[in-house]
């Protein structure tokens, strides 16, 4: 469901470019899949969040490995509880990333 996006953007080499084409797709999906709005802004916004980052900064490897680690685990727990998740499930799950989102990054 969610997955696509995340092999696109290793596709692409995880870059700044990478992620900010995983947004631009993210965003486009939500007219097509509205049942799926609200992973998918969360997704675009994760991904959007990198671009503003590291746009025309330096990023160590170590840094950017760590990114798509916190990027894949935002994925991937939308990607579980909207394949299979009851509506608790889901909200739980968006309730969570947005959260992870939301905090300030140490």
């Amino acid at each position: 469901m969610f997955q696509s996006l995340i092999e696109s953007l290793n596709e692409q080499g995880a870059s700044v470019r990478a992620y900010e084409a995983c947004a631009r797709k993210a965003r486009a999906r939500i007219v097509d899949e509205p049942e799926n709005a609200a992973a998918l802004f969360l997704i675009s916004v994760a991904a959007q969040r990198f671009v503003d980052a590291y746009d025309d900064q330096p990023l160590t490897v170590d840094a950017a490995n760590e990114e798509l680690g916190a990027f894949k685990s935002y994925v991937d727990a939308l990607e579980k509880a909207f394949s299979n998740g009851s509506g608790d499930e889901k909200v739980a799950a968006l309730n969570r990333v947005a959260a992870q989102l939301g905090s300030p990054k140490t």
